[in-house]
Parts: structure tokens; C-alpha cells; sequence
């Protein structure tokens, strides 16, 4: 028999509803492939998670609390801008005779009135103080020495070992320049401060006379280490 013209159109194929299994040209039923199940997170996982969350959250507030980080070199207390109160009568005694000491070692001693604070532990950064200057003519930026006033000779002496405990500490170390040397007196009811090194300045010899004439002043407190 001859084909029909013109050419019937192709019967459509049969439709079946999506997701619905069909049957093959071998009569068997293909099903469609299952779906992927998402992973879910293991307890470890969410645990893990969680912790580094609360953590960075405590990391976030301990540097808001902690305020900002003093660079080497500068004073750790109080907070930067931080006035203390004025230095009274026994601070002015110290001072006559330091400059006395320094005096017999030919150095003139002038008093300081622009702010100077070294790096300090608490006591002595909360004490009043007055500041003066062994001249070193080569040397200007150098030869200051610190008074701190205190009520009693005890409470001195408490100061000046936490700030020699401070100075010895790696926190209070790097507030110096390396090779740095100190002086550190308790003169009655007040202590005294120097700090001055033998290298790398115009004229170390009066540095250390400096040095030298100030450990004629009450007793020292050993610096640790």
C-alpha cells in the first residue's frame, strides 16, 4: 500500500505530569532520581560556630574597655592629658638637696615648667612631682630628674619599688630605650627619679655624674633583673 499524500502529522507523544514515573520502550517503569538532601550542620559545627561568634563579640568590647594602647615611650598612667596635683614643701626640701648634691659635682640645676612625665607605675603617676634639669649644655633634651611627694616615707618606698617592679617588668621596659639606667632614691617622704643612658648621647660623662650625685640622696631601690 503506497503512503498517504499528503503525510498525516505525527500523533503527540503522550504527556504524563511531571514527577510521575513512565514506562520504557522495555514496559518498565523509570522513576525519576531522587533529590539531594541538603546537608545540615553537625552539633560540632553550630557549636564551633557559636563560640567564635562570642568571642569576636568579646574581643570587640575588651578593646573598647581597654581604651587606647600607649606606644613605647610613652607613659602608661593615668591617661594621657592627666594633671596631678602641685608638689608641696617636703618636695621642695628634696630638691634643695639635690641641687645641692649636684652642686658639689659642678652642675647647675634649673626647674622645668613645660609638662614632662616618664613612664610610671600607678603611685608615682598619681603623686605630685616637680621636675628639674641638671644642665648639660651639649645635651638639652636630657638630665631631667623627677620628685614625687608622698605622705610618709613608707608610702615612698611603696612607690619606688612597684615603679622599679614596673621598670624591670617587659612593659615597662620597652617604655625606655634600650641600655637605658635609672636612679631610683627614697628621700624621706619622697622619691627620686632619673633615667639616662651612657650611649649614643652628646656628653655621657655628665650623664653619669648626674647619676652619681643623685646616689648620695636617701636610699636606692634596686631595679630586678
Amino acid at each position: 500500500m503506497s503512503d498517504p499524500w499528503p503525510p498525516r502529522p505525527p500523533e503527540p507523544a503522550e504527556t504524563r505530569p511531571a514527577g510521575r514515573p513512565s514506562a520504557g520502550d522495555d514496559g518498565q517503569v523509570e522513576a525519576d532520581p531522587p533529590l539531594a538532601a541538603e546537608p545540615r550542620p553537625s552539633p560540632n559545627r553550630r557549636a564551633l560556630t557559636l563560640t567564635i561568634v562570642i568571642v569576636a563579640i568579646l574581643l570587640i568590647f575588651s578593646g573598647i574597655l581597654a581604651g587606647k594602647v600607649a606606644a613605647p615611650g610613652a607613659p602608661t598612667f593615668p591617661p594621657v592629658g592627666a594633671s596631678t596635683s602641685p608638689a608641696g614643701a617636703v618636695a621642695q626640701a628634696t630638691r634643695a638637696g639635690v641641687v645641692t648634691a649636684l652642686s658639689a659635682a659642678n652642675l647647675q640645676v634649673e626647674d622645668i615648667l613645660a609638662p614632662y612625665r616618664p613612664a610610671e607605675a600607678p603611685r608615682l603617676a598619681a603623686a605630685p612631682r616637680l621636675v628639674v634639669r641638671a644642665v648639660i649644655p651639649a645635651d638639652p633634651d636630657h638630665g631631667r630628674i623627677v620628685i614625687y611627694e608622698f605622705r610618709s616615707t613608707a608610702d615612698a618606698t611603696t612607690a619606688a619599688q612597684e615603679q622599679a617592679a614596673y621598670i624591670a617588668s617587659g612593659v615597662g621596659r620597652v617604655q625606655f630605650p634600650t641600655g637605658t639606667q635609672f636612679v631610683l632614691r627614697v628621700v624621706g617622704p619622697t622619691v627620686v627619679f632619673y633615667a639616662w643612658s651612657g650611649s649614643g648621647v652628646p656628653d655621657p660623662t655628665r650623664a653619669a655624674a648626674i647619676a652619681t650625685a643623685l646616689e648620695t640622696q636617701g636610699f636606692g631601690v634596686p631595679i630586678p633583673g
